[in-house]
């Protein structure tokens, strides 16, 4: 009968989450919208230019709103909150059509709907998440999301032994109110980031004729680049928030190289409003923040018309945004844990010999991969099952390495193309010294501000805006030669077999009868055991992130499982003994760190992939999707195209740009 009753429950399970995921989907397109589209709609701005700002400023009420709901208010407010989205969506329906229209918004949102699709099927593939050294950062997320839904304690432990303070919450926040009009179930909140994560999307077809100058932009190659290549897939399903940084970080870029050549304040201040809301979802956001404040005022602020004016807007609206986390942090926590938990920060006091070797460091591995010259690294990674060893070394190849990161080929070809633009283009004046010092101040200082020495590099921290920037540059090249198109597709067949496909198939894995990838309770030595490697094991990391997903289900079963072996010998009474101790110290986390949510939801996780099961309909579903997409680009590269060229996009060959009349 409890067996039947579980079936049964699982099947109203998977029932009710498809709804669910169905209004989720509704009240995430209309609430990343309507409200910012309802005051930029009347700006003087580029179509592409209205549905990106129109966006990040959606996020950015969304966050006010929410952030006073969670200090003054109660969760259910949130559906006040979201009847407000709707009402806007209503408000701003006539325009928000004729926006649409537009040519190439159509195609821009028909190319992030392509990805939000490939994504989920990504996800419908993993079962665990796993990669090389990486683990508990999606739980961690999914905690941090909890603490503002439910009100946790504010001393409530943060997974990793972190304290809130440590990130900030912008997103996170943005989750908890998605969740708390629906239900604060994992797969939701795994949909939630992978809907606002590939929202950088957007921004990077606005960035394609800011990179290189172009008479038709063409999206098809960047959708299918986006689509293929590992940095960002794993970014998009692991329910981590650098790229929703990255979205604010490339706008910034284009509104400010746009507004400058304009000579419009509210472009250059709409730029840096969105680079503190960057910072506000990660910290990673600073060095382009520091970057971009310098570049304006040392090159910038001298030939603007109003610059006072200018800078009071931009210091006041930015001050005041940021204002609302590091003001209440502080009265929370202190001014200490505020600024010296932060992620990048805490690690840097552990760190031993000197801080100049460790950037140098850092620097050098995040270029040059350390296997490269160190081949004997390669077995950091040795573990019972063979693939996997394969996939953890690949892996990093793809996460950490700034160069790698564009692809296997097309990172070089991003390199190549990127020093030939900068050696041609010197009439491009102070936009051309703009891209070098951008490119120079984010590797050293981005580099530079990461804690802890990685001998594998740390490209995936500071450095993916640079990164997304490079894979559009890529893509806009796309049609320039027929070779170069060739290239491309060659390294994106290669990217997503190793990178992506290969990555998920091992994420997918899960014991069976025949195969145990994650061992569980055993007993040698006069000792109970918990995770010994057995023949078909993943590495440690691995395991930690299935332990994280059954915790409270695998810790009772383990328990029952120890109590019944050899039941009453008073010779295991004593292993027996510090089996309870162990157990009950892992159960209580569920009531001091996560305040029942395993309890309250059957002990454990459930990712998305687990409603399809062990088998491999969603992997053979996923191949034929990448072969359809691989064909489709290499169709693409007969065609013509016109030529390109570097991108000064009107930009004036005074570093000083001139207002166009």
């Amino acid at each position: 009968m409890s067996g039947l009753w579980h079936a049964r429950q699982g099947c109203y399970t998977d029932s009710v989450l498809l709804p669910q995921l169905l209004l989720t989907l509704v009240l995430l397109a209309v609430c990343s919208f309507a409200p910012g589209f309802f005051f930029v709609r009347r700006l003087r701005w580029s179509g592409m230019e209205k549905l990106c700002g129109s966006v990040a400023l959606s996020l950015v009420l969304l966050w006010l709103a929410a952030w006073g709901i969670y200090v003054f208010a109660r969760p259910a407010a949130y559906f006040g909150l979201a009847a407000v989205c709707g009402v806007a969506g209503i408000a701003v329906a006539k325009d928000a059509w004729r926006l649409v229209r537009g040519l190439r918004v159509r195609r821009a949102l028909a190319g992030y709907a392509f990805l939000l699709a490939w994504t989920l099927l990504v996800l419908a593939v993993i079962r665990n998440y796993s990669g090389a050294l990486w683990s508990g950062d999606w739980l961690e997320h999914f905690q941090r999301t909890l603490f503002f839904l439910h009100h946790f304690a504010k001393d409530t432990p943060i997974y990793g032994q972190y304290l809130l303070p440590a990130r900030p919450p912008m997103m996170n926040l943005l989750a908890a109110f998605f969740l708390g009009v629906t239900q604060d179930r994992f797969e939701i909140f795994q949909f939630v980031f992978a809907f606002l994560n590939l929202l950088v999307f957007l921004p990077c077809c606005l960035a394609i004729p800011v990179l290189v100058r172009v008479r038709k932009v063409s999206l098809g190659p960047l959708v299918g680049i986006f689509a293929m290549n590992p940095a960002v897939m794993q970014n998009a399903t692991y329910t981590w928030t650098k790229l929703l940084t990255a979205f604010f970080v490339i706008l910034a870029v284009c509104l400010y190289l746009s507004g400058w050549r304009k000579r419009d304040s509210v472009r250059l201040t709409a730029a840096f409003v969105a680079l503190a809301a960057g910072l506000l979802v990660h910290y990673s956001a600073g060095p382009y923040c520091v970057f971009f404040a310098l570049h304006y005022l040392l090159v910038v602020f001298r030939g603007r018309p109003a610059k006072w004016k200018e800078l009071a807007a931009i210091a006041i609206t930015c001050g005041l945004l940021l204002f609302t986390w590091f003001a209440w942090s502080i009265a929370a926590y202190g001014v200490k844990p505020t600024f010296a938990s932060n992620t990048s920060i805490t690690p840097q006091m552990q760190v031993q010999g000197s801080n100049l070797a460790k950037i140098a460091g850092n620097v050098f591995d995040s270029i040059v991969p350390r296997i490269a010259y160190d081949p004997a690294q390669v077995h950091v990674f040795d573990q019972p099952y063979a693939p996997a060893v394969v996939r953890d070394n690949v892996f990093l190849l793809y996460q950490t390495n700034l160069i790698l990161s564009m692809g296997l080929i097309g990172g070089p070809l991003v390199v190549w193309f990127a020093i030939a633009a900068l050696r041609g283009g010197k009439r491009l004046g102070g936009e051309r010294n703009f891209w070098l010092m951008l490119i120079g101040f984010s590797l050293l200082v981005g580099l530079a501000v990461v804690g802890e020495r990685d001998y594998f590099g740390v490209a995936h921290l500071t450095l993916i805006p640079l990164e997304l920037l490079g894979i559009t540059l890529l893509a806009a090249r796309f049609f320039s030669r027929r070779l170069i198109a060739l290239f491309i597709v060659a390294g994106c067949a290669v990217d997503f077999s190793l990178g992506v496909f290969f990555h998920a198939r091992v994420q997918h894995l899960d014991n069976t009868a025949e195969h145990t990838y994650y061992t569980g309770l055993s007993y040698g030595n006069g000792q109970f055991a918990i995770g010994a490697a057995g023949p078909d094991s993943l590495n440690i990391y691995a395991w930690r992130n299935w332990l994280g997903k059954h915790h409270v289900a695998l810790n009772q079963k383990w328990l029952g499982l120890g109590e019944a072996y050899h039941r009453g010998d008073p010779a295991l009474e004593p292993a027996k003994v510090d089996l309870r101790a162990a157990i009950a110290e892992r159960l209580k986390e569920d009531e001091v760190n996560w305040h029942g949510w395993y309890r309250r939801n059957g002990g454990e996780f459930e990712l998305i992939g687990d409603h399809f099961g062990g088998g491999d309909a969603t992997s053979v579903l996923l191949a034929l999707a990448a072969l359809g997409l691989l064909w489709k680009m290499a169709q693409r590269t007969d065609q013509g195209a016109p030529r390109l060229t570097v991108a000064d996009a009107g930009k004036p060959k005074s570093s000083r740009p001139r207002h166009k009349r």
